[in-house]
């Protein structure tokens, strides 16, 4: 029986509930999908991902076939709805883990956070023994991220001009760029365009890593966390585990390529003309991996071997300076990695990728802004009346739109503040807790201190995971979509008070001027003893008295 026949074939008008079920179907798929893995595999998780995917597909047909999508242009309704989408999923992605066992029932709150840093494409984990867990359920937790990957920049293009509302239009508030940049003058062929580049990249890394001598399984299931950027490995060790210095050249290949916009990798694959600003970013952003890497090779000089500084200076600058997050050794171990060397990879955490990737941190673009916006104030500082536009490679930058950038690095670093002020307020040491606050909202998934890459999420309190959680969705959907998320809620309870209101009859109420005027007019009582007010008995009486 369809949706509609439940409710009796009537449609309610909710974007974030429309949208959001068609989220959930896709999720679905991606459970059924995993269904099968796991019956090739014979390895155990079959029937809580048939039951998960089942579940998930029933409550997403209902909300879709009983909700239509508002046809109101609406911004923050927009930003909402892939909010809602986004925060939807994440729960639904809790019941594989819950139903297998993998994760106890008095443990649901672990299993949102596994989740929740799965579809942010974050990394961090509270799997102890990755190993153990069965080859269905890992599968699903890379699809996760390679759902999540591909939703920040497919889904908003995609689903945004079902509301009417321009599907570059979020890519120009993720991305505060000059202009946003499409492939094709029509944004359905776009989307059409970006799930090729995505599948194509994810194809390209998964062959690369058989050829590099992994197995099917993780070949396909590191394609699909190294395409995201999002860092999950099928290993507790996580690439170190293959020991192979040809799968981590593919992965660092694969993790720089998919840190940079895909905006550029079309331009260049169809030998298009794109903006030079576009280039001036990739160049910063190439330039920020190179520089990282020399750095650490520097710093690192007197810890580690040559070949061991080289291969984990490399390694570490793409997987942190792409968000990534795969580890290879232990950085925060003080033996081989000196205090200065963990400080530059806390920069890249910040940093994050480019505009139009699927990294997180602010990106390249706003840092590009802002050091120009810098430069130009110390300029100005001397030269008053100068004029000084701020230019990206041919592009001049509108003020409002560095204004915006500018906005959206103090907000983002506010948030990463007080992150790390509750995180170590709820029990986690500072360097543990600050760096924790700035992975997560920087998705990226190992920290340090006591949360390095060859640790898990278990090392922070479980009381601050939450704040964790909060701060994984601000960074993966970034920081104006998701307050205009309750922007939208705040709105709608309004809209509906308003309409409540005005549906009720209207009653005038008495003003001063009234009951001024009823004092002042002459009184008289009638027989039943009630006294009237200029009443035509009482006017005939005077009348009649005088």
């Amino acid at each position: 029986m369809s949706g509609l026949a439940v409710l009796g074939g009537r449609r309610f008008e909710s974007t974030p509930v429309h949208i959001s079920g068609v989220a959930l179907v896709l999720v679905a798929i991606g459970m059924a999908v995993s269904t099968c893995v796991a019956l090739i595999d014979g390895g155990g998780g079959a029937l809580a991902l048939a039951g998960s995917a089942g579940i998930t597909a029933s409550v997403g047909s209902v909300m879709y076939l009983s909700t239509t999508a508002s046809g109101r242009a609406d911004s923050p309704l927009a930003f909402a709805a892939v909010a809602w989408a986004w925060l939807a999923v994440s729960i639904a992605g809790t019941m594989p883990y819950l139903f297998s066992g993998v994760i106890g029932w008095s443990e649901a709150d672990n299993a949102l956070f596994e989740s929740i840093s799965g579809f942010t494409c974050t990394g961090a984990t509270i799997l102890a023994d990755i190993d153990a867990v069965a080859h269905g359920i890992l599968f699903f937790r890379s699809m996760t991220q390679w759902f999540g990957g591909m939703g920040l920049i497919v889904l908003a293009v995609s689903v945004l001009p079902a509301l009417k509302v321009g599907g570059l239009e979020l890519i120009a508030n993720e991305a505060p760029g000059p202009t946003a940049d499409r492939f094709t003058p029509r944004i359905a062929a776009t989307a059409r365009r970006l799930w090729m580049l995505y599948g194509a990249f994810t194809l390209a890394v998964a062959l690369g890593l058989l050829a590099a001598g992994t197995s099917l399984f993780d070949a396909v299931a590191h394609a699909f966390t190294t395409v995201a950027t999002g860092g999950f490995s099928t290993y507790s060790r996580s690439i170190a585990a293959f020991d192979s210095v040809a799968v981590e050249l593919v992965v660092i290949v694969g993790m720089i390529t998919c840190g940079a916009s895909f905006s550029i990798h079309w331009h260049l694959i169809t030998r298009t003309k794109s903006q030079r600003r576009s280039y001036s970013e990739l160049r910063w952003y190439l330039g920020l991996i190179g520089g990282a890497a020399a750095a650490l090779l520097i710093l690192n000089s007197g810890k580690l071997d040559l070949g061991d500084n080289v291969r984990e200076a490399a390694f570490y600058a793409a997987s942190l300076g792409s968000n990534t997050g795969y580890g290879l050794t232990d950085y925060t171990h003080s033996q081989f990695w000196t205090p200065s060397a963990q400080l530059v990879l806390l920069a890249l955490f910040v940093i994050g990728g480019m505009t139009g990737s699927t990294a997180g941190g602010i990106k390249v673009l706003r840092l590009q802004i802002v050091a120009r916006y810098a430069v130009r104030e110390v300029i100005r500082a001397r030269h008053r009346r100068a004029v000084l536009p701020m230019r990206l490679g041919d592009t001049t930058v509108a003020e409002d739109i560095a204004a915006r950038a500018l906005g959206f690095v103090l907000l983002y670093l506010g948030l990463a503040l007080a992150g790390g002020v509750l995180m170590t307020a709820l029990g986690n040491d500072l360097e543990t807790g600050f760096s924790g606050a700035v992975s997560a909202i920087g998705t990226v998934g190992p920290a340090l201190g006591e949360a390095g890459p060859t640790s898990s999420a278990l090392a922070f309190e479980r009381g601050s995971r939450p704040v964790m959680m909060v701060l994984m969705l601000f960074g993966r959907l970034e920081v104006f979509p998701t307050m205009l998320m309750f922007v939208a809620a705040v709105r709608a309870g309004t809209r509906s008070r308003h309409v409540r209101q005005s549906a009720r009859p209207r009653v005038r109420r008495t003003t001063r001027l009234d009951r001024q005027s009823i004092r002042a007019a002459p009184q008289e009582t009638d027989r039943s003893g009630v006294r009237g007010i200029n009443s035509p008995k009482s006017s005939t009486r005077s009348a009649r008295g005088s």
